[in-house]
């Protein structure tokens, strides 16, 4: 009788010991599908975000083409043909006038100068056929012209190709930066840094002005703009800011990248 309940003791264990393995390896096989489901569930989320901004990011610069046009093909002409009546009208004028009126055609000229550089620098096609670096230099350029502010731009190492739709991101990073530098921080010097290196490209953009809140920052649409477009071509982002010592925005570019 012993020996009968021991066996069914032992039987009785070892029942229950493979319900409880089965019980785990059942639980298990669950919890991985719904990390798996969960995993899937925020990739798809993540991908639906990344459509949603480069929709977004099209959006914009469909936008952006059609002001560049705008301002090549109508200001633009509204401005030479005033600057051309001007011409016309000055051999009519009295001394004392003409003086009045050349100073009148030089910011005409100077005018037009601007908005040809701007439509450039707005229209993406002209953006993916200059290259990142001349975009960059030209905004410098043009922010040099305005003759409140000192800015410099300066490459290190030797330039690499760049997927344009990648060089127009980085670009629109660069401009929306030195955009709000010179309408906020009160800054009369502006430095960009390219740095090119093996496996990245890094970009530093310093200003010495009055810097910024960094808790007011965080909300503003500008920060937002440049951590969604760079987080879009997998480029860390990093901005920087001590009041009274200006800001600093430092990208870093993956130039080598592992397609899967």
């Amino acid at each position: 009788m012993e020996g009968n309940s021991t066996i069914l003791i032992l039987i009785a264990s070892l029942t229950v010991a493979v319900l409880v393995v089965v019980i785990v390896i059942i639980f298990s096989i669950f919890q991985n599908k719904k990390i798996d489901f969960l995993n899937e569930q925020k990739e798809a989320e993540q991908r639906f975000k990344e459509e949603i901004i480069k929709s977004q990011l099209e959006t914009q610069e469909q936008t952006l083409q059609n002001i560049s046009w705008e301002l090549h093909d109508n200001v633009g002409q509204l401005l030479s043909v005033a600057r051309m009546q001007l011409n016309i009208l000055q051999p009519q004028l009295k001394e004392n006038q003409k003086e009045l009126v050349n100073e009148t055609g030089e910011i005409i000229s100077k005018s037009l100068q601007e908005i040809r550089s701007l439509s450039k620098l707005l229209n993406p096609e002209m953006v993916k056929n200059i290259g990142l670096d001349e975009a960059i230099q030209l905004e410098i350029d043009r922010f040099n012209r305005l003759n409140f502010i000192k800015a410099s731009f300066i490459i290190k190492g030797k330039p690499v190709a760049i997927d344009q739709k990648d060089e127009i991101i980085l670009f629109r990073i660069v401009q929306e930066f030195l955009s709000n530098s010179v309408k906020h921080s009160k800054t009369t010097k502006l430095e960009v840094l390219a740095i090119y290196k093996t496996k990245h490209l890094i970009i530093k953009i310093q200003d010495y002005g009055v810097g910024y809140d960094k808790k007011t920052v965080k909300k503003g649409s500008g920060i937002i703009n440049m951590k969604s477009r760079a987080k879009l071509i997998n480029t860390n982002i990093k901005l920087k800011s001590e009041k009274d010592k200006g800001a600093c925005l430092t990208l870093t570019y993956p130039l080598i990248k592992n397609h899967v």
